[in-house]
């Protein structure tokens, strides 16, 4: 159940990419890929769209891209203590996006 009350904290785990793998949808939507689930941290429906250009862990010249992404939550419930324009609880993971053959 998610927690209206949990504050803001720019915040990792590494218990967040594991929930996020076993919870998040994931679909194409143009040149994005929207994933989709429960915020491993405040448990609010969160949505990010993931597109190559913003989102890389690697410059592009590196080499093959290894499909490693950062993922904020994006949910739009209240968190006590959160900046103006920013949106979420602070949460972030590293997924690792694999196209299904």
């Amino acid at each position: 159940m998610p927690d209206e009350l949990l504050p803001y904290v720019e915040v990792t785990d590494p218990g967040y990419a594991q929930r996020a793998a076993g919870t998040f949808t994931a679909r194409p939507h143009g040149p994005a890929v929207l994933l989709h689930g429960p915020c491993p941290r405040c448990g609010h429906a969160t949505t990010s769209a993931l597109v190559d250009e913003l989102y890389r862990r690697e410059p592009a010249t590196v080499g093959p891209d290894p499909g490693y992404r950062t993922v904020l939550c994006e949910c739009a419930a209240e968190h006590p203590q959160r900046p103006a324009a920013m949106v979420g609880c602070g949460a972030y993971w590293t997924l690792v996006l694999e196209d299904e053959a």
